[in-house]
C-alpha cells in the first residue's frame, strides 16, 4: 500500500511507464544480423542472458521496427555488447536518417561469427545466436535465441544507459 510520501502513476500512461524505465539502467549493445531479408543492426538495451546451459540469451524488438521484420526472417542474429567509450557506435545504430551501409561503415572492422551473424570485432564482446523461440507481448517480440559461438573484443568497461544518457564504468 502507498504511503502519504509516495507518489502513485496510474500504468497505462505509456509516458509515465517511459520515465520509470529511464531509470532502469541498461548496457548498451548493437543487435545485427544479415541474411535473406538483408543486414540491419539497431541499438539495443533490452537484452538479458536466459541460461547457460544452454548458452541463451534474449532480446526484445518493437514489432513496428525494421528489425524485427529482418531478424524473424533472417533466423540469425548478434548482441554486440558495447565497451566505455563507444557511443558513437550506439547513436549511428540508432540514427534512423543513416543506412544499413552507413551504419555498418562506421563501426570499423566487422568479423563473422556464423555466416549471417555479423560482430563489431571491437565491441567488449559479441555473441552469436540461432532463433529458438519467439514470445509477442504487447508492441514487443521477444527473441530467445540460442547462443552458438562467441568473440571477446578488445573493448573495457562498460556502456550504460542510464536517465536518458550514457554513462561509462570502468573497472576497479
Amino acid at each position: 500500500m502507498p504511503t502519504a510520501a509516495s507518489s502513485c502513476v496510474d500504468t497505462t500512461h505509456a509516458q509515465a511507464f517511459r520515465a520509470a524505465m529511464a531509470t532502469l539502467g541498461g548496457t548498451v549493445s548493437v543487435i545485427t544480423t544479415d541474411g535473406p531479408s538483408g543486414r540491419h543492426g539497431m541499438t539495443a538495451t533490452a537484452v538479458c542472458a536466459v541460461s547457460d546451459d544452454p548458452a541463451s540469451l534474449l532480446i526484445c524488438v518493437n514489432r513496428s521496427a525494421r528489425l524485427h521484420e529482418v531478424l524473424a526472417a533472417n533466423g540469425v542474429f548478434c548482441v554486440n555488447i558495447l565497451a566505455a567509450g563507444q557511443d558513437a557506435i550506439s547513436q549511428a545504430f540508432s540514427d534512423r536518417s543513416l543506412s544499413m551501409d552507413e551504419r555498418f561503415g562506421s563501426v570499423g572492422p566487422l568479423i563473422d561469427l556464423e555466416p549471417g551473424v555479423p560482430a563489431l570485432a571491437d565491441a567488449q564482446a559479441a555473441l552469436a545466436c540461432r532463433v529458438m523461440m519467439v514470445i509477442e507481448a504487447g508492441t514487443h517480440s521477444v527473441f530467445i535465441g540460442h547462443v552458438t559461438r562467441i568473440h571477446l573484443g578488445s573493448g573495457h568497461g562498460a556502456l550504460v544507459y542510464y536517465g536518458r544518457r550514457y554513462h561509462h564504468l570502468m573497472p576497479l
